[in-house]
């Protein structure tokens, strides 16, 4: 069975720290990572010992195909076009919720706390993104085969609309505006 697809960098790390150590609950582990191959394709394996329990961690996901990079003001960036095989649609949803919450926070005379809650703000902004990277062309909405986790399948049950194009067009850029607006001195 062939492994997912970690997309870049960030979309790894965010499953990686989403995934607790399965001894202990920690997520604090120092990723080393190397490239290595799956059934003759590219792949990277994250590895690193939890600082918690010292139980070995491992992870191993396949390269993109056609690897994207960021654009000059992405401060968090997943991938590129296609929608992300880590994460079904969501889950999106519920990581764009806790970016806004934590990014929401009022500003801190901390520019470190400052920086945190932007780029909390971001991780919900490529959210949404992502969430509309899961709509077919010509479609209306997220189709319900993106939603293939238990947590995923919730968020889309709690609230069907929330996956539909005209709303996740209208969240992305209202709150890619609104962090503009309240980070632009930063």
């Amino acid at each position: 069975m062939a492994l997912p697809v970690a997309r870049t960098r960030d979309e790894a790390h965010l499953y990686m720290d989403l995934h607790p150590c399965p001894r202990c609950g920690g997520v604090n582990v120092t990723w080393e990572s190397a490239l290595t191959s799956d059934e003759g394709r590219p792949a990277r394996r994250y590895h690193g010992v939890c600082e918690g329990c010292q139980t070995l961690r491992e992870f191993v996901f396949r390269l993109p195909e056609r690897p994207a990079l960021p654009g000059p003001g992405d401060l968090v960036f997943f991938g590129g076009p296609e929608p992300s095989e880590l994460f079904d649609a969501g889950e999106w949803r519920l990581l764009a919720e806790v970016g806004i919450r934590e990014g929401s926070a009022p500003r801190s005379s901390d520019p470190t706390v400052n920086a945190e809650r932007r780029q909390s703000f971001a991780l919900a902004v490529a959210a949404f993104s992502e969430m509309l990277k899961f709509i077919p062309e010509g479609a209306d909405e997220v189709p319900e085969s993106s939603f293939w986790t238990p947590h995923g399948r919730a968020a889309y049950d709690n609230n069907p609309v929330h996956f539909s194009r005209n709303y996740l067009e209208r969240s992305y850029q209202s709150f890619q505006y609104e962090m503009e607006d309240r980070f632009r001195d930063l």
